[in-house]
């Protein structure tokens, strides 16, 4: 693959907006679409689905979105096409991932078909499209992902580019957590999503700006001969690398309550701080505002402490943003508005989020790049898959056990303190990692 040039960097980076954005609004609208909250409901929102099979399906479509997942990135690795072996799949899966995000919001058992739990109908429902969305989704992003080690040859650049990255991320999670919710309020759920949805177009900047070159067996260039690595010899590499098992059971874990908390944060504002989906917005505008200069200090603390020593210092931040929201808890009765309290918190919390779009995308591309050039094998796209893998796993798993704990009214006060209880764990997971040192000097180029 041929670098990029440096004014393409924006360009290539604003590719994971879309995606990512209705990545984002399928974690954390999905359940409150098909299972609105307590206040909701006694207001007359109707309940589409069972909890307990709505968490099963959603689980089993991770499942299978995981089975998928490392022969996705196998394919992209080792793909021979004269296109190249990572655009080819990015242009195949755009309009799928598209049409199944939209399948998402029309459950075919609506009105009087509908119980007052909902049908278990739906929820099967749930587990097709889910599966076909999660599948697409997968199959344009990890090589949308892993072009990363092999569009830009350094450290310092990989950590540009996924500093660019995580800059449009957050302008999706404001669209996500900040004006999704507002256009709730005006318009509802299926109008904001079609109204939404045009974003998904930010994903034609790394198909327009990625040039490969032919990976056919009849290219005898190094690109190609590196690339071929069976799958479950690349699986067990990438298993085998102490160093990504180390970063991925931190990231795992602090990734279950993460998820944990943003899947339940609508119905932490509705049902135990008593605000509207306008409040709620406005809430979450404190905790994204201040990310691109929150990125600079991320950036600023790299340089100085290392990236190791700055993610650790991320995960103890969020850990005591999400010890407060249980303040703005209504019948604790505190002199300051639970509004107030959200909004405190969730600007604590806006460093923790700019370290968190950050990682995923500089470390598996470090780590991956960093064993490219020991063994001569560019696998990239199985670390990202595993990452994925994992992650989407767990994603699944919060969001099962938070769709099981809010059919408890008190579930909503725990949600905080369950997520700040992850990240501590991660914090000492992560102790060992060997990687991220601060820079000596310029001639450093494997900090991360």
């Amino acid at each position: 693959m041929k670098p990029i040039k440096r004014w393409q960097e924006p360009i290539y980076a604003l590719g994971g907006f879309g995606p990512g954005f209705m990545y984002q609004i399928v974690m954390t609208y999905l359940l409150y679409y098909y299972r609105p909250a307590f206040s909701r409901v006694e207001m007359g929102a109707i309940v589409l689905a069972p909890a307990g099979a709505y968490a099963f399906g959603m689980l089993i479509a991770r499942i299978l979105d995981g089975v998928v997942d490392i022969p996705i990135a196998t394919w992209t690795d080792n793909l021979k096409s004269r296109w190249g072996r990572r655009r080819p799949l990015m242009i195949l899966g755009f309009i799928p991932t598209v049409l199944s995000f939209l399948l998402l919001w029309y459950p075919p058992l609506t009105g009087s078909r509908l119980g007052p739990d909902g049908h278990w109908g739906n929820a099967v429902f749930i587990a097709v499209a889910s599966s076909l969305y999660f599948f697409f989704h997968t199959l344009i992003v990890v090589p949308y992902l892993a072009s990363l080690s092999e569009i830009v040859k350094d450290e310092r650049s990989r950590v540009r580019v996924a500093s660019w990255q995580t800059f449009f991320n957050t302008a999706g999670y404001v669209l996500t957590f900040v004006v999704a919710p507002i256009l709730f309020d005006q318009f509802g759920i299926r109008t904001t999503i079609w109204m939404l949805v045009p974003v998904f177009l930010s994903f034609l900047g790394p198909i327009l700006v990625l040039k490969e070159s032919s990976t056919l067996e009849s290219d005898t260039s190094q690109e190609s001969k590196a690339a071929d690595v069976p799958l479950w010899e690349s699986v067990k590499m990438t298993l085998a690398n102490r160093t990504f098992r180390i970063y991925m059971l931190s990231v795992a874990t602090f990734f279950f309550g993460l998820q944990f908390f943003l899947g339940g944060i609508a119905f932490m504002a509705a049902d135990m701080m008593g605000l509207s989906d306008s409040q709620l917005g406005l809430m979450n505008a404190a905790a994204f505002a201040p990310v691109p200069i929150m990125l600079l200090l991320f950036n600023w603390l790299v340089k100085r402490k290392g990236a190791k020593w700055a993610f650790r210092l991320g995960l103890l931040v969020f850990a005591f943003a999400m010890l407060l929201f249980p303040l703005g808890w209504t019948q604790l009765n505190l002199p300051v508005p639970p509004f107030m309290v959200g909004v405190i918190a969730g600007g604590i919390a806006s460093f923790s989020i700019g370290v968190f779009f950050t990682i995923p995308y500089a470390f598996p591309a470090q780590i991956a790049a960093t064993e490219a050039k020991e063994t001569g094998k560019d696998r990239a796209g199985m670390y990202f898959a595993v990452q994925g893998v994992i992650n989407q796993f767990m994603g699944s798993l919060a969001g099962s056990v938070l769709a099981l704990l809010l059919n408890w009214r008190l579930g909503v006060v725990v949600i905080g303190p369950i997520a700040a209880v992850t990240c501590v764990l991660a914090y000492f997971f992560f102790k060992p990692y060997p990687l991220g040192q601060p820079q000596a000097s310029p001639v450093n180029t494997e900090g991360l």
